[in-house]
């Protein structure tokens, strides 16, 4: 189609902004969610591409149908609700998305722990979203492109607001225009000023192509300049109301920057900016946005989640009918350490102490949710150490998945069991002696060598310097004739250490 341009963004300029907001959060498991149209299944490989550079899993595609229903949905829902990634990229159109998002409050996906991400697909056109979506998708993260804001862009919202008022006075007057109607309306622009430019007013048009099995824009009468119109356009670079406009290969494909916004209430808030040459960023201005650094959430604005939640989502949530780590615990004589007992109504087991608050702040600090349970080791029957000894032992008969006490590293009980790094000091200490009254004085770098050792150094200092000059003076050195002097001695001192 040599007549083809496309005033928009390809979708891949968009997936090293999401991945980026992936890595800053931490996450390490996301599912993508497309619908299976052209359109959904075209960003998947640049997607997947740039999860990759970041070491994220996609261990599952969940693909939408075009003609999905409400029975569709609530199907593909309940496969991702019973896995375990809580991170969800959704790749879709509007009107799809309404669905999805709305069938995914009713199942408890829009509840804490979840994370969505949506694509500029949606994130551009969020306002013109029904309000009962937008409300269904509290707490979203979205990329859409970023337009700068300029006095023409002002101007025309107003002249907008204005007319949209006049055409639909029943509605409400704040309908903003969306980046595909800023795109649309530069786009006319330029047409008008290549077509002023060609001057294409007066000139013929050339017969249609044969319409036998065409389309109905293969029946329309071809313009004899064309060629000279469609190069007009794309040599046409102008600062437009949605940015720089360039059509130089027939498609837009210069990219300024990716808003990340979070949808709050019936609206939206932008939490930060991405851009090809300074990475995430929480702030706007052009001095910050220099700083090349990598990608963190202490740079992004606070996040209102699915849930109101302030907390961020690990990503990842151990199924409900998942098992649980079977944590062995044993009382210890010290109760500081550790003290475990059952409690009578549930026989649950409860323990607490220094090693338990060990353990379970290693816990939190895990990437993923671990679920635990604390199984008491019963000691009646054991006395001593060696009810240690037994302890460590369930582990290795699998009756525990770990153990956690106040246990004495032994050789005897590594032989079944891996133990972690001690914790606490284990007692053990030095004696060494120590000399009281060490002397001090500045003559202290003679301590080294003993006198008579100092004294036979000087001594055979003295005869090399008598054997070196006797040399010189035999050889007829005028340097040693004459009366000694302190020249004739510093010469001796030299030649002693340059012989040295």
């Amino acid at each position: 189609m040599p007549y083809f341009v496309r005033a928009t963004l390809d979708d891949s300029a968009q997936v090293r902004s999401i991945s980026a907001l992936v890595e800053a959060y931490g996450w390490r498991e996301v599912v993508v969610v497309y619908e299976d149209t052209d359109y959904g299944r075209g960003i998947l490989p640049y997607l997947t591409d740039a999860l990759q550079e970041i070491d994220v899993r996609v261990p599952y595609h969940s693909v939408i149908p075009s003609a999905a229903t409400n029975e569709t949905i609530m199907q593909e829902l309940s496969v991702l609700l019973a896995m375990r990634t809580r991170v969800f990229i959704v790749h879709i159109s509007s009107t799809m998305a309404s669905l999805l998002f709305t069938k995914a409050k009713e199942v408890g996906m829009m509840n804490k722990g979840f994370a969505w991400i949506t694509t500029n697909g949606v994130a551009n056109i969020i306002d013109s979203l029904n309000p009962t979506a937008i409300d269904a998708m509290n707490g979203v993260l979205g990329v859409r492109y970023h337009v700068p804001r300029s006095q023409e862009l002002d101007n025309l919202s107003i002249r907008w607001n204005r007319m949209y008022q006049q055409d639909n006075p029943d509605e409400s007057p704040f309908n903003k225009l969306s980046i595909v109607g800023l795109w649309g309306y530069d786009t006319i622009w330029a047409l008008a000023q290549a077509a002023e430019k060609v001057g294409i007013s007066g000139g013929r048009d050339k017969k249609p192509w044969s319409i036998e099995n065409s389309t109905c824009l293969e029946s329309i009468p071809i313009s004899i300049k064309g060629p000279e119109l469609l190069t007009a356009i794309v040599r046409n670079k102008f600062r437009g109301l949605s940015g720089d406009f360039d059509l130089t290969r027939r498609q837009q494909l210069k990219v300024s920057a990716f808003q990340i916004i979070n949808v709050v209430g019936r609206g939206w808030r932008q939490i930060g900016l991405w851009s090809v040459k300074s990475g995430l960023s929480g702030h706007s201005n052009k001095d910050y946005l220099k700083k090349t650094r990598p990608a963190s959430i202490l740079d992004l604005n606070p996040v209102i989640w699915p849930g109101e939640s302030t907390e961020i989502p690990l990503g990842w949530e151990v199924p409900r009918a998942g098992k649980k780590l079977r944590v062995g615990v044993c009382s210890s004589e010290n109760p500081e350490f550790i003290k475990a007992y059952k409690e009578l109504h549930t026989n649950k087991t409860t323990a607490s102490g220094l090693s338990i608050d060990i353990f379970e702040e290693a816990v939190k600090r895990l990437h993923r949710p671990l679920p635990y349970e604390y199984l008491e080791f019963d000691r009646a029957d054991t006395t001593g150490s060696g009810s240690y000894n037994d302890f460590v032992y369930q582990v290795y008969l699998q009756k525990y998945d770990m153990a956690v006490a106040d246990i004495t590293i032994r050789y005897n009980r590594s032989l079944y069991v891996d133990f972690t790094v001690p914790y606490t000091e284990t007692g053990v200490g030095m004696i060494v002696p120590v000399k009281e009254n060490m002397n001090t004085d500045m003559w202290l770098f003679l301590k080294p060598l003993s006198t008579t050792m100092w004294f036979g150094t000087i001594m055979f200092f003295m005869y090399t310097g008598v054997v070196v000059w006797l040399l010189e003076y035999l050889i007829g050195n005028e340097h040693a004739h004459g009366p000694f002097s302190l020249r004739q001695l510093a010469l001796t001192i030299f030649s002693i250490c340059e012989e040295s």
